[in-house]
C-alpha cells in the first residue's frame, strides 16, 4: 500500500511538471509553440534555430530571428545557409553592411553556394553598386549556366542603363529557363502596356496562369483593358482583384470610375466602391472626389458638396473638386 502511494505521488509530480511546462507555450501560435518545444527538447540542434528564425523572419520579428541565427551559427559555424538566412534578417533591418559581410562569409565557407552570390548581387543592385553586382552575377553564371534568377537581375541592370533591347532579350531568356518566373511576365507586360500594345495581355495572362492570386498582374491587366476600351474584361479583372484583396484602393477606385461612365451609369454601385476605398484609406483624395461626382449624378448635391470640400481639405487646389463645386454653384 505504501509503495502504491509513493508511485501515485510520483505520477502526480510528473503531471504537475508537465502542466507547468505546457504553460510556457500558452498564448503562442501553434506553429511557434511547436518550434519552441523542439528547441527546448534539443537545444544543441542548429537546424531547429534556423527553422524558428525563418518563422520570425516571415512574421517580421527580426530581433528574435537574428538571435536564433546567431545561435545556429555558433552551433554549426560551417553551414553557409545559416549565414544566408542571417543576411535576409539583416537586410530586412536595413543593416546592409552586416548583410554583405555575412553573405561574403557564406561564400568563403561554401564557394559553390550560388544562392549567397545571387543575394549578394541583389544587395549590390539595391545599393546601386553596379560593378560589384555585375561581378557577383558573372561568378554565379560561370558556376551555373542555368540561372534564371541571375539573368533576371541582369535584366533589371540593363533596364537601369536604358538598354531596352538587352533588357527585353534578357527577360525572354529568364522565361525560357523558368516559365514560372512571374516577375519576368510582369516586367514584359508592363513594358508593352506603357505602349498600349496588346502583346502585354498575353504576358499578364501567362503570369496569372502561374500565380492566379497575384493582384498586381490582375490590376495591370484590368487597367490595360480599360485603356484599350475593353470595359467588360477590365471590370472582370478589377472584380478579381477586389475578391482577392477587398481593400485594394486602386481597383476599387478604378472600377467605381468606370461605373460613372454615361453608357454604364451605375452610380449607386460607384458610391459603394468609392466608400470602400475611402474606408481603406480616408486620405485617398481621388476616391473622395469621385464619390462626390457619383453623388452629383444621383442628384444628392449636399453629399456631393461635402465630398468635394473634403477633397480640398486633403489637397488644396485639387482641380476636379474645384470644378465639382463650381458645377454645384451653377445648379443652385
Amino acid at each position: 500500500m505504501r509503495n502504491r502511494i509513493v508511485v501515485l505521488l510520483l505520477c502526480a509530480l510528473v503531471c504537475l511538471a508537465g502542466c507547468h511546462s505546457n504553460k510556457k507555450y500558452e498564448g503562442m501560435p501553434a506553429e511557434l509553440a511547436t518550434l519552441c518545444k523542439n528547441i527546448d527538447k534539443h537545444p544543441k540542434r542548429a537546424e531547429l534555430y534556423y527553422q524558428r528564425a525563418d518563422y520570425y523572419y516571415y512574421h517580421k520579428d527580426l530581433e528574435k530571428g537574428i538571435a536564433d541565427m546567431q545561435m545556429a551559427i555558433r552551433l554549426a559555424p560551417d553551414s553557409s545557409k545559416y549565414y544566408v538566412k542571417l543576411s535576409d534578417l539583416y537586410f530586412a533591418q536595413r543593416e546592409t553592411d552586416l548583410a554583405e559581410e555575412v553573405l561574403q562569409t557564406a561564400i568563403k565557407k561554401e564557394p559553390s553556394n550560388n544562392e549567397a552570390r545571387l543575394k549578394l548581387a541583389e544587395l549590390y543592385f539595391h545599393l546601386r553598386m553596379m560593378d560589384q553586382c555585375s561581378t557577383a552575377l558573372d561568378e554565379a553564371i560561370e558556376r551555373q549556366k542555368f540561372n534564371p534568377k541571375a539573368y533576371l537581375i541582369k535584366a533589371f541592370m540593363l533596364k537601369e542603363s536604358a538598354d531596352t533591347t538587352g533588357y527585353l532579350r534578357m527577360l525572354q531568356l529568364v522565361i525560357d529557363q523558368d516559365p514560372k518566373e512571374v516577375k519576368a511576365f510582369l516586367e514584359l507586360g508592363y513594358y508593352y502596356q506603357q505602349k498600349l500594345n496588346p502583346l502585354a495581355i498575353s504576358y499578364y495572362q501567362n503570369g496569372i496562369n502561374v500565380d492566379p492570386n497575384n493582384t498586381e498582374l490582375h490590376y495591370n491587366l484590368g487597367k490595360l483593358y480599360q485603356d484599350l476600351g475593353q470595359t467588360d474584361e477590365a471590370e472582370q479583372e478589377y472584380k478579381t482583384v477586389i475578391q482577392i484583396d477587398p481593400k485594394n484602393i486602386a481597383a476599387l477606385n478604378n472600377l467605381g470610375y468606370m461605373y460613372l461612365d454615361d453608357t454604364v451609369a451605375r452610380y449607386s454601385e460607384a458610391v459603394d466602391l468609392f466608400t470602400q476605398a475611402i474606408k481603406a484609406n480616408p486620405q485617398f483624395v481621388y476616391s473622395v472626389c469621385n464619390r462626390g461626382v457619383a453623388y452629383e449624378y444621383l442628384g444628392e448635391y449636399a453629399k456631393a458638396r461635402k465630398d468635394y470640400e473634403k477633397a480640398l481639405k486633403l489637397q488644396t487646389n485639387f482641380e476636379p473638386a474645384i470644378k465639382g463645386l463650381n458645377r454645384l454653384d451653377k445648379l443652385q
